[in-house]
């Protein structure tokens, strides 16, 4: 396929609002800068949260309708929501249903999906709103309260008036098709549609990494243990629901800081929710029915009981104590056991028990670990120097512990976690729009191709030969041909195009849709038959009636129809590389971009 680079226009310089939004499973977190600073330290967090008398790095990323708790005025989100109120928590695993599950996810999160709604299991959706309405009623009600923060602070004035550059977070191994989802969900929550708002995305990998790559490459004695040029750095974000791993070398420090992928990532669904759908298994194996008949507003996420058993976690492995947990409140309606107390409403949970939860999630994340250092040294020949654990389970004493052990036993690598590792991520969301940090190169993540097809709005007929050659057929052929690769190099400008030709009929409006198909694994199938190849959507590139085609139009008369019918040929392009995560496609005639094209997602 061919690739060519061109530089867009240089963008606008305009005082700007840069906020960052990290939207979690368990938490979400925002951060905001204007662009009048120029430091990592200016970033705010936001740490005052509605509901919330304490400072909390991030609030729960829960909502609940008012259509269904009559004793609300309005819908609740975050600290807001009650555990008596019937809410919805970790949708956000939800965005990305249709992806086929990953060798390292948990087994649990797909069983989980499928119960019905007198068994909800820990992740359900009301049953008027889907994952991603979901995702953006919640957006927009973070949306309106940053908003409502900076008008305070700057004034109404000033904040109608200064443009707002927001990049929301999103997992590196999320779909292309949950990319998407994320995007639209966040512009419909009303991020990016004012007068030159933009909305982009970040992998929260990159974002951990541009925070604490950043935070660690300045001089001088305030910086302990700084990175340095050639280091390969594996950056291990464990959040909620996803872990995420990304490994970047170190090209430049001074005086700006610049780094690349070094091989491509790896994550999967294994996060520390994992930890809480195995205690919800365990309770059920000890208590059978018991549990399970205890109401959803008791032991379901953001329960008094699942917030207790939240702090355990926490505090897990800051002692090696062989002691009891005490985990409450809970009615299981059962006499006083060995593992319940019936007078104090409490389950106990023995040291055992705890590491039973935790080791299979700490087994996962070492594995995921261990295969990134050996693709680093089978692919770049290159030794890992140091881990940096960020996200909201990073904080996990056992895990870090754990992750401890393992670097000890594999060449002493140097693991590290910085101050406030599940800020990193939110952090560096807004450091991307500020000082515009981000890898100079980046690797293709999964295979992809282009299929042309040919389908026609009315007065189009696939049926014509006038002249429907072979051409189609050609490119549509069994065998594949992948335009990019799995682990190529991407850089801000890469891009692939595919010819192709539209018939038409002169007058009317043309319509024209292409496939675009892609694999996850290293080694790809030959033939697009093969099930481990999976559609991602379709491209569809619209021109209006009056469109000018310029002078490489072919016209013939078609007695089978009766009339002139017309040919001119175009390409597609799909960018790697654009700012943002997202895939974006473009039309070109006369080796021109001339407007977007469009994808539908093959799932959705």
């Amino acid at each position: 396929m061919p690739s060519r680079r061109f530089v867009e226009p240089a963008e606008l310089k305009l005082h700007k609002i840069i906020v960052g939004v990290d939207y979690g499973t368990t938490f979400s977190g925002v951060s905001y800068v204007t662009t009048d600073k120029s430091d990592i330290n200016d970033i705010h967090i936001i740490t005052k949260w509605p509901g919330d008398a304490h400072t909390s790095w991030k609030t729960p990323t829960r909502i609940a309708y008012k259509k269904e708790n009559p004793q609300l005025q309005s819908d609740k989100w975050g600290f807001e929501v009650t555990p008596k109120l019937t809410s919805y928590s970790w949708t956000k695993l939800l965005l990305d249903k249709n992806a086929a599950a990953a060798q390292y996810d948990d087994p649990r999160l797909f069983s989980d999906k499928k119960k019905d709604d007198d068994s909800p299991g820990m992740m359900r959706l009301p049953r008027f709103r889907d994952a991603p309405g979901v995702c953006e009623d919640f957006l927009r009600k973070v949306f309106e309260y940053v908003s409502a923060k900076l008008r305070r602070e700057m004034t109404d004035l000033t904040f109608d008036n200064t443009p707002m550059e927001c990049w929301i977070t999103l997992p590196a191994i999320w779909s292309d098709e949950a990319k998407d989802a994320t995007l639209k969900a966040a512009k419909r929550a009303g991020f990016g549609n004012r007068p030159y708002d933009e909305v982009f995305t970040i992998a929260e990998p990159e974002a951990a990494a541009v925070s604490t790559l950043k935070q660690y490459s300045g001089s001088g004695s305030d910086v302990l243990n700084p990175v340095k040029p050639n280091e390969n750095i594996l950056i291990l974000d464990c959040g909620g629901g996803t872990v995420d791993i990304t490994t970047y070398t170190i090209t430049k420090v001074e005086p700006r800081l610049e780094f690349e992928e070094l091989c491509v990532g790896i994550g999967g669904k294994c996060g520390s929710t994992s930890i809480d759908r195995k205690l919800h298994e365990l309770l059920s194996q000890r208590f059978g029915g018991s549990f399970e008949k205890v109401p959803w507003a008791q032991k379901g996420p953001g329960s008094k009981f699942m917030i207790c058993f939240e702090a355990i976690k926490r505090d897990f492995g800051l002692k090696d104590e062989n002691v009891e947990r005490d985990l409450s409140p809970i009615n299981l309606g059962i006499p006083t056991s060995e593992y319940y107390d019936h007078e104090e409403r409490l389950i106990r949970l023995s040291y055992d028990d705890m590491l039973d939860l935790f080791d299979p999630v700490i087994e996962e994340i070492t594995k995921l670990v261990e295969q990134q250092v050996e693709e680093a040294k089978k692919n770049s020949a290159s030794a890992i120097d140091r881990i940096i654990l960020v996200g909201g389970f990073g904080e996990s004493p056992y895990l870090y512990k754990a992750l401890g052990k393992w670097c000890r036993r594999n060449g002493g690598i140097t693991l590290m976690c910085p101050v406030n590792p599940q800020a990193a991520v939110v952090r560096g969301a807004a450091l991307r729009g500020l000082e515009g940090i981000t890898p100079r190169m980046k690797r293709a993540r999964r295979h992809y191709r282009f299929k042309v097809g040919n389908r026609f709005r009315e007065g189009q007929d696939p049926e014509d030969s006038a002249f429907l050659d072979d051409f189609d057929i050609k490119r549509c052929g069994t065998r594949i041909e992948w335009m990019i690769a799995k682990g190529e190099k991407v850089f801000s400008d890469t891009f692939r195009t595919t010819h192709v030709e539209t018939v038409y009929t002169r007058g009317r409006p043309v319509h024209k849709t292409i496939s675009l198909y892609s694999c996850a694994l290293n080694d790809p199938p030959e033939y697009t038959s093969d099930p481990r190849v999976q559609k991602v959507g379709e491209i569809t590139s619209d021109f209006d009636k009056n469109f000018d085609f310029g002078p490489n139009v072919q016209t013939t008369y078609s007695s089978r129809l009766k009339k002139s019918v017309s040919k001119f040929p175009h390409q597609v392009q799909v960018r790697f590389g654009d700012k943002g995560e997202n895939l974006q496609f473009k039309n070109v005639v006369k080796g021109l971009p001339v407007s977007e094209a469009v994808i539908e997602f093959g799932n959705r």
